[in-house]
């Protein structure tokens, strides 16, 4: 019989709420098929993240939706990690641990995590930094070399933390393919002028003056170093696995961004996070 490694991490910061959710009519992706015994035990799961790791907007609401989630949430129709997991394991229950928040951004969840010893957790998956680029002003954009400092940080706190877990660190979402699936739309636009989310890639949507192309160009930029330095950031821990940019290559349509915020990702979009982050779990778990 196989033994679980032992683990110390994560706290559970945010209590999975499942009312109110309601499942997409999109049938759910098909989790690819691993036998349990391919697989080491997971008997917990954690996440560090931010918005798009609780569900955000995913419900039709803008509100988390953490039943949603692709990394933790019980929707079938989004085919979670977790509930991939748990089917691999034969349907045994894996607890769900969050480290994640709305606004989080890569600096702030290394203090979440130093606060949130003593609990279990048998794999983690970072998914944050978005949030580091995708600010108020461009003033506010952390640099590329600060991002991948902080990060390599968050990955050692992790695994001082969880000696033995493995770690899957995510890459970023295209978030350019957001202001492209909506540019078009004169009310989304507005809602992206009138609000104060992400005005660094979402400022003056409908603007193609050479200023703001510029901005946006810088914004991908920016972007692509960060998801370059967690390639880079994860290679120098240990048992760290990526998606190896799987995330950053997923192309999503209008119907995979929440009519709630058209920001977030809906439920479809929550799928197609999982699928992609999928196979860099079975990788990381010897499957």
């Amino acid at each position: 019989m196989r033994t679980r490694p032992p683990a110390i991490l994560s706290a559970l910061a945010l209590v999975l709420v499942l009312a109110g959710c309601t499942a997409p009519e999109a049938a759910p992706p098909a989790p690819t098929e691993t036998s349990a015994g391919e697989l080491r035990t997971v008997s917990s799961i954690a996440v560090v993240g931010d918005s798009m790791s609780v569900g955000m907007s995913a419900c039709g609401t803008r509100d988390a939706c953490p039943a949603a989630s692709w990394a933790l949430g019980t929707d079938p129709a989004v085919s979670s990690i977790r509930e991939r997991l748990v089917s691999a394991e034969g349907g045994a229950e894996i607890e769900p641990l969050s480290l994640a928040r709305p606004g989080a951004v890569v600096a702030d969840r290394v203090t979440a995590v130093e606060k949130a010893k003593g609990k279990a957790a048998d794999l983690v998956l970072v998914a944050v930094g978005t949030n580091n680029v995708c600010t108020s002003s461009m003033d506010k954009v952390t640099p590329v070399d600060e991002f991948g400092q902080t990060y390599r940080e968050l990955l050692e706190t992790i695994r001082a933390g969880v000696p033995d877990a493995p770690i899957v660190a995510t890459s970023l979402p295209d978030i350019r393919q957001l202001w492209e699936a909506g540019r078009s739309d004169s009310t989304i636009v507005r809602l992206w002028n009138e609000s104060p989310s992400c005005r660094t890639l979402l400022g003056d949507a409908d603007s193609d003056a050479a200023a703001d192309e510029a901005r946006r160009d810088s914004v991908m930029e920016t972007w692509a170093g960060y998801n370059a330095a967690i390639i880079e950031a994860c290679a120098g821990v240990s048992a760290c696995t990526t998606d190896d940019g799987a995330i950053s290559r997923i192309s999503f349509s209008l119907d995979d961004i929440s009519t709630a915020d058209h920001f977030h990702p809906s439920a479809s979009g929550q799928a197609k996070v999982a699928e992609a982050a999928w196979p860099a779990v079975q990788k990381a778990l010897g499957g």
